[in-house]
């Protein structure tokens, strides 16, 4: 059997893999970046393309009660279940609506934001290594528009929780949208501009820009992970291709595929799968100046190089073998036509897989079962925004100096 020795393997070539992998190379570490495919071409290549700083409030959260026959049994919603999934889905979707009380909303929001704190902390020095992925960053800021006067009032509870921890934002009425927006004129009563987030020209873009050095210096190596093992001489990686590579230490940052390596481990995580969707258009000029979110419908409109405009979000529960849903692609493309008055045909069509836990907190920290195995997934939508975040920590771990809040969101909270 062919095995390759190594310090640290970090496994997923996604923004948090590579942010993770960078990180642990700037403190002088070897590192191996094990990515099957190409780099962020899974869920970090079809996201919204914006690093949401603000985005603290929790899925799970006591409105999720009062909405439940709309997410349960219209296909008209922002948040769908596939039927056929739903046995394998309840006791991930009991976990779920556990967590969706006032108690728990307040804790898992204080715990994002603490993350959330550390998203331009955590890009910065990578971006002073990686001037091509600094140039495709746009701090245009982020909008939030409200179509009603009840999603508005709805609001009232998250932008007062953002202001409690300190998050910047500006309320807006529709005036203030049109004049940041003027293609959003007449399709809001209101908002809530964020001044402090960025998006991106082009995601994938950046993260291939970020991960160049270890592309460059043979440190990707290209491999699909199969399962884990725990040996006296390191942890062994088991591949698919019949190779082994033997770490001292493993960084698991392979999002929705990450639960079923640390289950080779004998290790449950509680982790399932949102399938988000995006829809393109090839407008040939730039509509909208910065991500615009009309709430409601719980997707972001973002303009991208070259005139794009993606159009990405809305949550569908269901497996990783089920096929794209074409009611989810519709659902976005009626939307962004009706907002926007476009009649451009859509270019792209995509479905990717969001690793989400039922608290809608990432886990990040040691695994139980074997501290030399690092757990760096479950960031759900904030996979782009958290991904410096998650490598700063990770390499502090690794250093011996991780925050003691750290232990706040490790994996052991479900056991």
């Amino acid at each position: 059997m062919n095995q390759t020795r190594n310090e640290i393997v970090v496994i997923g070539g996604g923004a948090v893999g590579v942010a993770c992998a960078l990180w642990l190379r700037r403190d002088g570490h070897q590192v191996v970046l094990l990515e099957p495919g190409d780099i962020a071409g899974q869920c970090s290549y079809g996201n919204a393309s914006t690093f949401a700083e603000y985005a603290c409030s929790p899925i799970a959260n006591p409105s999720v009660w009062s909405n439940l026959p709309s997410l349960l049994f219209s296909q008209d919603s922002p948040f769908v279940i596939r039927w056929s999934r739903l046995p394998q889905l309840l006791p991930w979707l009991m976990r779920f609506m556990g967590q969706c009380t006032q108690e728990h909303a307040k804790t898992n929001a204080k715990r994002l934001a603490r993350l959330l704190r550390q998203t331009y902390s955590g890009y910065e020095p990578l971006l002073d290594d990686a001037p091509s992925a600094r140039a495709l960053v746009r701090n245009n800021g982020c909008l939030y528009a409200y179509t009603t006067e009840k999603g508005l009032r709805g609001a009232q509870a998250d932008i007062a929780q953002r202001r409690s921890l300190d998050i910047e934002q500006e309320v807006l009425d529709a005036a203030g949208i049109e004049a940041l927006e003027p293609a959003m004129a007449g399709q809001s009563v209101g908002g809530v501009l964020f001044p402090r987030s960025c998006h991106l020209r082009d995601t994938q873009g950046f993260i291939q820009a970020l991960a160049a050095p270890m592309i460059a210096d043979g440190s990707l190596r290209r491999g699909h992970a199969m399962r884990l093992q725990s040996c006296s001489d390191g942890v062994h990686i088991h591949c698919d291709d019949g190779s082994t590579l033997v770490a001292d230490r493993v960084v698991l940052a392979a999002g929705a595929w990450s639960t079923q390596l640390a289950a080779s481990l004998g290790e449950k995580i509680p982790m399932d799968t949102e399938r988000g969707y995006h829809v393109e258009f090839e407008l040939g000029r730039e509509l909208l100046t910065r991500p615009t979110c009309p709430v409601e419908s719980a997707f972001y409109m973002t303009p991208l190089a070259n005139g794009r405009l993606r159009a990405a979000g809305t949550v569908e529960l269901g497996s990783l073998r089920d096929p794209i849903n074409p009611a989810r692609i519709r659902y976005i493309e009626e939307r962004v036509r009706k907002v926007l008055n476009i009649d451009a045909p859509v270019s792209h069509r995509w479905m990717g897989f969001r690793p989400t836990l039922p608290d809608c907190v990432p886990v990040i920290g040691p695994s139980r079962e074997d501290a030399r195995v690092i757990h760096a997934f479950g960031h759900q939508h904030l996979g782009i925004t958290l991904a410096g975040a998650t490598g700063e920590l990770v390499a502090a771990h690794v250093r011996g100096q991780a925050p003691e809040w750290l232990g706040e969101y490790s994996a052991s909270r479900f056991h």
